[in-house]
């Protein structure tokens, strides 16, 4: 009897079992969940306050200690979370160049052609930063500002902005017609559109800054723009 108990006790699985074995849900204790979601939430407090130290005192001022201080944390508790001040200067921008590409998509899949698609990028681009030209300045100007060589960005950052990418032209350069009056590659066309608000808004916020505000308004700026790339992007005629 105790041979026999044995023998089962041996008996290797079938595939089947083991496959529904792999393929069931792992648990995860309460405790467990609670701690990843605090994790999250001091994660989101850290690029908050460290998002504020950069705008009172500049990037190159901005410390760990000093986001530490900001946040309520000390030094070695904040290494818990990031491994760098570049790590977190990263999830700054990441973060905004997210939310970006994720708004510039829905306007674009709501579009029904390649101008309204080129429109749509334009307008949600100036839209999206004009009143928070602070997140712009961080996201794309701040690696200019910076001292040369200051700012450090991995391999594997680099392949979670990447896909943004798509995100933010990838539906645009699917609606423009590659036979378009400009001749313009599409995708690369979308690309331009987001080039030009970028330039709106790089305008906008250095004479803003000075109290000398743009002879035109965002809408005038927009609708320019909207009509010269649907003018671009309208299809040649086929005879």
């Amino acid at each position: 009897m105790a041979r026999a108990r044995q023998a089962s006790k041996s008996t290797p699985k079938s595939p089947k079992a083991k496959k529904a074995r792999a393929s069931a849900p792992v648990k995860v204790s309460p405790r467990i969940a609670r701690r990843e979601r605090r994790r999250g939430q001091s994660r989101e407090e850290i690029i908050e306050a460290a998002r504020r130290v950069v705008l009172r005192e500049g990037i190159g001022a901005t410390t760990l200690e000093a986001i530490a201080k900001e946040v309520g944390l000390t030094k070695a508790a904040l290494y818990y979370y990031f491994p760098s001040k570049d790590a977190i200067l990263f999830e700054l921008t990441f973060t905004a160049l997210e939310s970006q590409a994720l708004a510039v998509d829905k306007a674009v899949a709501s579009s029904e052609s390649g101008a309204e698609a080129l429109r749509a990028v334009l307008d949600e681009t100036v839209r999206g930063f004009a009143d928070r030209l602070d997140d712009f300045r961080l996201t794309y100007l701040h690696g200019q500002l910076a001292a040369p060589g200051s700012v450090h960005i991995s391999d594997e950052q680099l392949a979670r902005i990447r896909p943004l990418n798509e995100i933010a032209y990838g539906g645009a350069a699917r609606k423009i017609s590659p036979g378009n009056q400009a001749g313009v590659e599409p995708r690369l066309m979308a690309f331009m559109a987001n080039l030009a608000a970028i330039g709106v808004l790089t305008l906008k916020g250095m004479v803003e800054s000075v109290g000398d505000p743009l002879l035109y308004s965002d809408e005038q700026l927009i609708e320019g723009f909207a009509r010269i790339f649907a003018a671009a992007a309208e299809p040649t005629c086929q005879g």
